[in-house]
C-alpha cells in the first residue's frame, strides 16, 4: 500500500511538473497578487489553469487550511457544500464535494483524492486527482470524471510562494467554448479568499507530526 501511494503521487506530480513546463502559459489576470494563466491542453477541449501567488503562512497553516474541507464552501468559487468520506492517514483522504451550476446548467459533484507530502521543508506538493466511481452518482448531479490538481508551496520571506494547475473536464453537455470563456473567474476568486481566510486565528498555530 505505501508502495503504491508513494507511485502515485510521485506520477501525478510528474504529470504537472511536465504540463507546467511544456505548455504554452497565457497569463489571463493579475490582481492582488494573484496571477491566473491558461494554456490549450492537448486531448481536450478545456483549457488547463495555472495559478501563482504569495500567502502569508508557515507550511502547516496551510495545510490546516485546506485539510478544513467542510469550510471549502466559504472560499473555493463554485462550491455549495464538501465533506470527508474517508481519511487514510492524516496526509491523506478522499473528500466529496458538490459545486452550484447556474441555470439552466447542472449541479456538478466530484470525489477527490487528496494527498499532502513535504518533499523537503523547502517543497511542499499537494495531489487531488477524481476518484468517479468512489461513491454512487447521485440523482441530478453530473459527476466529474477527469480532474488532476497539483500544489506546490516554497517558503519566501513572510510567507508561501502557491503555484497551483489543474486539468479537469466538467463532464454533462456544457459546450467547452463556454467553459472556457468564464475559466479565469473562479480560480481568481478562489486565492483572492485563500490568501485572506489562511490567516484566520483557527489556522495560525496548526502543527503535523508529517510537517517538519
Amino acid at each position: 500500500m505505501l508502495m503504491r501511494q508513494t507511485i502515485l503521487i510521485l506520477f501525478l506530480s510528474l504529470i504537472s511538473r511536465e504540463v507546467n513546463a511544456q505548455v504554452n502559459w497565457q497569463l489571463k489576470k493579475d490582481e492582488d497578487g494573484v496571477k491566473v494563466y491558461t494554456s490549450s491542453t492537448e486531448n481536450s477541449n478545456f483549457k488547463s489553469i495555472k495559478v501563482e501567488c504569495t500567502v502569508r503562512a508557515t507550511q502547516a497553516q496551510l495545510v490546516a487550511f485546506l485539510l478544513d474541507i467542510p469550510k471549502q464552501h466559504e472560499w473555493v468559487y463554485g462550491t455549495k457544500s464538501s465533506q470527508v468520506i474517508k481519511t487514510i492517514k492524516p496526509s491523506e483522504l478522499i473528500f466529496y464535494s458538490e459545486v452550484s451550476v447556474p441555470w439552466p446548467g447542472t449541479n456538478r459533484d466530484y470525489v477527490a483524492h487528496f494527498t499532502i507530502n513535504q518533499v523537503s521543508p523547502q517543497l511542499l506538493t499537494i495531489d487531488s486527482h477524481a476518484e468517479p466511481d468512489m461513491i454512487p452518482v447521485k440523482e441530478g448531479l453530473v459527476r466529474v470524471q477527469k480532474s488532476i490538481a497539483h500544489w506546490e508551496a516554497t517558503p519566501v520571506p513572510g510567507g508561501q510562494h502557491l503555484v497551483y494547475t489543474l486539468q479537469f473536464d466538467p463532464g454533462g453537455s456544457v459546450p467547452a467554448w463556454l467553459i472556457n470563456m468564464f475559466i479565469t473567474k473562479g480560480p481568481l476568486q478562489t486565492f483572492q479568499a485563500l490568501k485572506e481566510k489562511v490567516m484566520l486565528p483557527e489556522y495560525q498555530n496548526a502543527h503535523f507530526d508529517f510537517i517538519k
